[in-house]
């Protein structure tokens, strides 16, 4: 269910045709709250989160180190992943502090003040860490040092996580504009550029690389499929349509980053639930409509695996749709999007807690309390550890094993 407080917002901002304007003027989202409200807002009586009931602990998660060194991304809907590389897990914050540490130890190898408003990355190509800001900007560092090595001008605010492959750095802004930069001195190669819906949720999906193609999702609920080395778009198709009269009841935007699998491209849309696309035609396979998403999906050989707009996560054929299972008992605590690690699906909460999932029937194997804040990335997961950011950047390392005894903490 949406909150009410998410529908009078977005009522009063329909409403307000000055602060449209003003909006519009700064290249920005007419509703750029939308994803903010619903994320952190500890929601009204209608929809309460689900208290968590005692579970059989199945899996154990053991500390490992534990480190408070970045002030996050705070109360803003902004995509700063972390990533993890040769031996160090590299972080950034809304302030511009980027810092490279020792995935093992957690202790800091360098750190770059860039006094930057980042807002989007981290991504690593080759011998760069890239991110974007709210001021248009892409920057690429030095992985050894942090060093600059440039920086470029896009054409509005990156709030998605720019993406490399074969030479380029893929950037999406929220204007709608794909722009791809060769990496090594950071000069514009091409750009593709459509219009987005006046009202849309605050975020953008990032472009998914694979196999020489550039996967895109827009506000209006279209998939598109560009060349990477040129731009050129190879298809496009409509995997929402926008249905019913109210301006929220409308929105269909794939806000989710599209998976790409050998067959087909998955795409979920806000209102208009998960659709399966055939990779070389751009015809729809299969659509449910009952998994609406605005968090990116995983996949593994045989299925996938969505939370959906009510939290509830579930499990997809990845041929056909059809639904494996689906485990609602996390409902409204608003998920992070999942992490699959072997036969594990990983999420986090508001509450701090880490959840643990099994791929195979979804029952629920796992919970740590990690965090006194909400936790909104996805969990990281590299060489058997999970790595995981609160929303005020303390970063926590852990570790699985598994539980012979039946009785939860």
């Amino acid at each position: 269910m949406i909150r009410l407080s998410l529908l009078l917002l977005v009522l009063t901002l329909s409403g307000c045709a000055g602060m449209v304007e003003q909006t519009k003027s700064a290249g920005k989202s007419l509703e750029s709250s939308i994803i903010d409200m619903m994320t952190y807002s500890g929601g009204d009586d209608s929809t309460p989160p689900r208290e968590l009931e005692e579970i059989n602990i199945e899996v154990v998660m053991t500390e490992v180190w534990q480190k408070n060194l970045i002030k996050g991304q705070g109360d803003r809907f902004l995509k700063l992943d972390m990533v993890v590389s040769e031996g160090k897990v590299f972080v950034a914050d809304r302030e511009g502090l980027v810092l490279a540490l020792d995935k093992d130890t957690g202790e800091k190898i360098w750190e770059v003040e860039t006094k930057l408003p980042i807002s989007g990355g981290l991504e690593i190509g080759f011998d760069k860490l890239f991110f974007g800001t709210t001021d248009a900007e892409v920057v690429a560092l030095k992985l050894a040092d942090g060093d600059t090595a440039w920086t470029s001008q896009v054409s509005s605010e990156v709030l998605s996580i720019p993406r490399f492959s074969e030479g380029f750095l893929v950037v999406r802004s929220i204007d709608g504009a794909i722009t791809a930069l060769d990496t090594e001195e950071g000069k514009e190669v091409w750009s593709y550029i459509r219009d987005v819906p006046a009202l849309s949720l605050r975020g953008t999906s990032s472009p998914v690389l694979k196999s020489g193609g550039v996967i895109s999702g827009y506000a209006n609920g279209q998939l598109v499929v560009l060349r990477l080395v040129d731009g050129a778009q190879i298809w496009e198709t409509s995997v929402a349509v926008p249905r019913g009269r109210g301006a929220l009841s409308r929105m269909v935007d794939v806000d989710a980053d599209p998976v790409a699998g050998d067959r087909f491209i998955y795409a979920a849309t806000f209102n208009g639930g998960v659709a399966a696309v055939d990779v070389r035609s751009g015809q729809i396979a299969w659509r449910r409509s009952e998994m609406s998403s605005y968090k990116t999906m995983v996949a593994d050989w045989v299925s996938l695996y969505v939370v959906d707009v009510n939290n509830h996560v579930w499990s997809a054929d990845h041929s056909d749709g059809s639904i494996n299972w689906q485990q609602d008992s996390l409902e409204n605590r608003q998920l992070t999007p999942l992490t699959k690690l072997d036969d594990y699906l990983l999420t986090a909460d508001f509450e701090g807690y880490l959840h643990i999932l099994s791929a195979s029937d979804g029952r629920l194997m796992g919970r740590t309390k990690v965090s006194d804040v909400a936790i909104t990335g996805s969990p990281v997961v590299d060489d058997g550890l999970i790595y995981v950011q609160d929303i005020d950047g303390e970063i926590t390392a852990l570790k699985l094993s598994t539980n012979l005894g039946s009785e939860e903490d």
